[in-house]
């Protein structure tokens, strides 16, 4: 029998993904007692096998071992398998009593990235906050002036948005409660209290949709929320407290009613849908003009793009004042990427560079379902994480993880599982740069999720506070979607979309919000400490975040038996802080019981630290349950 593991060092080093020019050391062992008569590695792509190396054998008087050599100098992803064949067991008269027998284990992933790819550093650690602009705050300073299209401006900030379709059948998402670039810039005191070092805002773009993911103007600010002026100063006023901007990039597709299409004929320019002479036709893919053509998922309104087209690309990149780098240049920090799965390798990359050159510390953050490093779409594997594309990913699988942890199996080593394949297959680079989520514009809200079982508000809201112990402590940044912190609820879009009204918010739920931003705030060079996985059984869960000051600590129970855990302290540590969820009781020195729904993080520190004296005894808010 082979025993491998590929994330213990025993058997391969260096653990991961690795940078190209990278030598890897593999060992396999050998048991059953059989005699071998070779060993191999076998590294495959998807265009098939590249290379077998035959393996060494260790001098060991009680096992077989097997050693390995492998040196990686291109970029890609590949898989490893090893393979053993035995000789034929013979009886005393030489006959041979079994056949010559075969094993090989399963296929192994291998990331290889540009020894160059690094990411920002404030991607790491901070907070992220999402806007979605026409919901979170509304300016009176501002006066909209009139729009040429239809829609409809409500005056009842609060109320209930339209979802239902039109006599066509239409869901139109032209209602629109004014909310504005004046309103965020006025809430800024609010999300720097709070703890948000970054901002990422939904379309802020012209667009004839409340949504503005049918853009219709790159290079214009839609004249509902504001001006370009107005970006800049919210930039400016941000980047004052320490807050930066990221803008949703929709690439993949227009709007039918923009300047390029223009199928409307609401914009003065020769639009494609209008003449085949049209300087934005090769844009788009027709298949009878004008009527037919590409759309995003059939949606007729939301034309499809030919990324590649040359003059697209210059438009979207490569130009001097592209649209990527003329929003750069107004004080954005960076992209999220709508459908990166549906943007070619080679528009990605043009974005990649105008970003960087624009501002080598500029972040591109793909929108990726699905584990992203091995992600094949449209029949093709996707090359995301080799450090010539996106700096790293929505982190999907690990929201759609912990929920299904907390709501459906309790399972604690499902969800680490989940988490150490993503720890083994992404570059690490990307790895610490995850966008952790619980909610965005695209799903319901979370606290609405977690109560799906009719379990009741404060049961739904002690899972919320598991799920967030968990994204905030893991690698990357938390994204808060706006007013998750103060507890709104609301199904699929448009009702996930409500309104922000923080005086009508759950109070208990904002508390705690505020209790763990304050908590991660005061660990530091918190993006430096490394992730290891610690203990899952049952319905316990936990991991460890270690660094040079100290060690992080996070431990939860989603099922209903008490689960104890041990924080191993040593004679020269000491607790400087902790964050309790629920029920968590002191069982011994260093031992504490957490009862069903409920968690703690624990930080701790070397007892001749130069940290202040211990926080515990400072911040007692940290010390209650909620």
């Amino acid at each position: 029998m082979i025993e491998f593991n590929s994330r213990k060092s025993f058997y391969k080093m260096p653990f991961g993904a690795v940078p190209r020019h990278t030598d890897l050391s593999f060992r396999i062992r050998i048991t059953g007692g059989r005699s071998v008569a070779s060993a191999c590695l076998v590294l495959s792509s998807d265009n098939g096998e590249i290379a077998r190396v035959a393996g060494a054998r260790e001098d060991e008087k009680e096992e077989d071992l097997y050693q390995f050599s492998l040196r990686m100098n291109d970029l890609g992803l590949f898989f490893y398998h090893f393979e053993v064949t035995y000789q034929a067991d013979g009886n005393a008269n030489g006959s041979e009593e079994e056949p010559v027998r075969f094993e090989k284990t399963p296929a192994y992933q291998l990331t290889v990235y540009s020894e160059d790819f690094q990411t920002p550093d404030w991607l790491k650690s901070g907070l992220m906050y999402q806007i979605f602009p026409d919901r979170f705050a509304r300016s009176d300073v501002y006066i909209a002036p009139e729009q040429n299209k239809r829609y409809v401006k409500r005056s009842d900030w609060g109320g209930i948005p339209n979802g239902l379709p039109d006599e066509n059948g239409i869901v139109q998402n032209n209602d629109f409660f004014g909310g504005n670039l004046r309103g965020i810039i006025d809430k800024l005191n609010y999300l720097e209290d709070l703890g948000v070092t970054v901002i990422y805002l939904n379309p802020i773009f012209e667009a004839y949709s409340n949504h503005r993911y049918d853009t219709a103007d790159y290079k214009k600010i839609d004249p509902m929320l504001g001006t370009e002026e107005d970006f800049r100063e919210l930039c400016m006023c941000a980047g004052a407290r320490g807050i930066r901007i990221i803008l949703d990039g929709v690439f993949n597709h227009t709007g039918s009613d923009s300047l390029y299409f223009n199928k409307t004929g609401r914009f003065p320019a020769t639009g494609a849908y209008q003449s085949k002479e049209s300087p934005y036709y090769n844009w788009f893919r027709f298949i009878n003009h004008p009527d037919e053509y590409e759309s995003w998922w059939g949606i007729d309104t939301l034309p499809h793009i030919n990324e590649t087209d040359p003059s697209y690309l210059d438009f979207i990149a490569r130009s001097k004042d592209s649209v990527i780098r003329h929003w750069m240049r107004q004080g954005a920090s960076g992209f999220r990427l709508d459908v990166a799965d549906e943007l070619p390798d080679e528009f990605l990359e043009a974005v990649r560079r105008a970003v960087k050159e624009e501002n080598p510390d500029g972040a591109l953050i793909g929108e990726v379902w699905e584990d992203a490093s091995n992600k094949i779409s449209y029949g093709s594997r996707r090359a995301y994480f080799q450090g010539r594309q996106l700096d790293t990913v929505m982190n999907y699988p690990l929201k759609n993880g912990v929920i299904d942890y907390l709501i459906d199996h309790h399972d604690g080593k499902t969800l680490e599982n989940l988490v150490n394949s993503m720890w083994e297959n992404y570059p690490q680079p990307a790895f610490s740069s995850l966008m952790n989520l619980l909610g965005t514009h695209d799903t319901p809200r979370i606290l609405t999720v977690l109560a799906d079982d009719g379990r009741g508000g404060e049961y739904a809201r002690q899972r919320l506070f598991l799920a967030l112990m968990i994204i905030s402590f893991m690698p990357g940044i938390p994204c808060v979607y706006y007013g998750d912190e103060i507890g709104m609820t609301g199904g699929k879009d448009p009702y996930n979309r409500l309104c922000f009204e923080p005086e009508r918010g759950d109070r208990q739920i904002f508390r705690f919000y505020r209790r763990l931003f304050d908590f991660t705030k005061k660990i530091t060079d918190l993006q430096n400490y490394a992730y290891r996985p610690r203990s899952a059984e049952g319905s316990f869960y936990s991991f460890s975040r270690t660094g040079t000051m100290g060690r992080l600590i996070v431990a939860v129970n989603s099922g209903s038996q008490d689960c104890l855990v041990n924080l191993a302290m040593k004679e020269d540590e000491r607790l400087q802080d902790y964050l309790i969820s629920g029920t968590v009781l002191f069982e011994r020195q260093g031992v504490y019981r957490i009862k069903e729904n409920s968690g703690m993080a624990s930080y701790i520190v070397k007892k001749n630290s130069s940290d202040p004296s211990s926080i515990v005894e400072k911040n007692s808010s940290n010390r209650s349950g909620v």
